[in-house]
């Protein structure tokens, strides 16, 4: 598990110059100037005041799919301790 993580981390690192490569070499300066205002690092250009949030920003995380992954991960966070109780109760 580990050196799966290892070698992915590394492949996603690698990709990012390789990504910036070849969009360089098909939009131009267009990309230049996305790539100034944006940043890989999450959040970064918010923080740097490369961008800034619109003031319905929200409305983005109020969607169902959001809403139905956010209930069912509650939803089996408080049902763990039955889970484990009843695979104990399994004596397999």
């Amino acid at each position: 598990m580990v050196a799966t993580s290892a070698v992915l981390c590394v492949h996603h690192l690698l990709s990012i110059p390789h990504g910036d490569f070849r969009l360089r070499r098909k939009h131009g300066e267009a990309f230049d100037a996305v790539k100034a205002r944006t940043s890989v690092v999450p959040f970064a250009a918010i923080l740097d005041g490369r961008q800034q949030l619109p003031e319905d920003y929200w409305k983005e995380w109020v969607r169902a799919p959001y809403i139905a992954i956010a209930v069912v991960t509650l939803g089996a966070y408080l049902v763990h301790p039955l889970m484990q109780a009843g695979s104990y109760s399994l004596k397999l």
